[in-house]
C-alpha cells in the first residue's frame, strides 16, 4: 500500500469532484488516471467522497426522513414488493450497478472489514502474539473495544503496543479524526498506547496529527517480525528442572 502526501491526495480528490457521471464510471476512470495506486485505495477514497456528498444533502432530506425511510424499507430493501413491476426492475438494476452506496455495497464493505480482521488475527498468531479479540472483551463487560487487545504488550519502533485496530479503508484526515474521537482515544485511555492499521494506505498528515497524542500509532500494514520487540522471560534453572521432571 502507499502513504499519500497532501498533493497526491488532493489530485485524486479534485478528479472525483470534477467527474460528471456515475460513481462506478468514476471508479473505472480513476484506475486509468492513477494506475500507480491500488484499486482498493482509490475505491476507498471515492467511497469516502460519495459519503461526504450525501452528508451535504442531509438538511434537504431530514424533514422527509420518515417518508424516505418507509420508501427505503419497501422499495430498496425489498424491490419485489414494489407494485409497479417496471419500477421494481429499474430499482433492482440500480442497486446491482451501484458500487459505492446501498444495501449490497454495505454488505460487501462489511465483509471486507471482517476479512481484514481475520487477516489481522492470523498475522498476530503467526507472530506468536497472545491476544483477546472483540468478542472476548465484550463478554467481560467492555463496550468500546479494539480488534485485538494484547495479553502481553510488545514494542514497535520504541512505542508500547497494547492493542491493534484494523481499518479496511484509506485513512484521510476527516475519517481518522472521527475514529480518534469515537474509538481510538477511548482505547488509549483504557488500555494504553496502540496501533491502527489502514490497510488501503493513508494520508501522511494523519500519522503526526496532534489528536493522536501518545496513544495512537498509524501504519499501513502489519509490521514484520524484525519491527516488533517482545518481552523475554528468564526462567530460573530450577523451574526448567521441574518442567523436565513433569515431562
Amino acid at each position: 500500500m502507499v502513504i499519500l502526501n497532501y498533493e497526491q491526495y488532493s489530485e485524486i480528490q479534485q478528479f472525483i469532484h470534477k467527474f460528471r457521471g456515475l460513481s462506478m464510471e468514476c471508479n473505472r476512470e480513476l484506475l486509468k488516471k492513477f494506475p500507480q495506486h491500488s484499486p482498493e485505495m482509490l475505491g476507498s477514497i471515492l467511497s469516502r467522497e460519495v459519503q461526504q456528498r450525501l452528508k451535504q444533502s442531509h438538511g434537504k432530506i431530514s424533514a422527509r426522513a420518515d417518508d424516505l425511510l418507509a420508501d427505503f424499507n419497501k422499495k430498496v430493501k425489498s424491490t419485489d414488493l414494489i407494485p409497479d413491476s417496471i419500477l421494481g426492475a429499474n430499482v433492482s438494476y440500480c442497486l446491482y450497478n451501484e458500487n459505492m452506496e446501498g444495501p449490497i455495497t454495505d454488505t460487501i464493505r462489511r465483509c471486507i472489514g471482517e476479512e481484514y480482521e481475520v487477516k489481522l488475527k492470523q498475522l498476530a498468531r503467526d507472530m506468536g502474539m497472545v491476544f483477546y479479540d472483540e468478542g472476548d472483551l465484550r463478554r467481560t463487560g467492555y463496550d468500546k473495544t479494539p480488534d485485538l487487545k494484547l495479553a502481553i504488550p510488545c514494542m514497535y519502533k520504541g512505542r508500547v503496543v497494547n492493542w491493534i485496530e484494523s481499518k479496511a479503508s484509506f485513512g484521510d484526515m476527516d475519517s481518522h479524526l472521527k475514529y480518534v474521537r469515537d474509538q481510538l482515544i477511548s482505547y488509549g485511555n483504557r488500555f494504553g498506547s496502540g496501533i491502527v492499521i489502514y490497510w488501503f494506505g493513508y494520508l501522511d498528515m494523519i500519522a503526526d496529527c496532534a489528536e493522536n497524542g501518545d496513544y495512537v500509532t498509524v501504519i499501513d500494514g502489519f509490521p514484520g517480525p524484525e519491527e516488533f520487540e517482545f518481552l523475554k522471560f528468564n526462567i530460573p534453572e530450577s523451574c526448567n528442572e521441574t518442567l523436565d521432571e513433569v515431562r
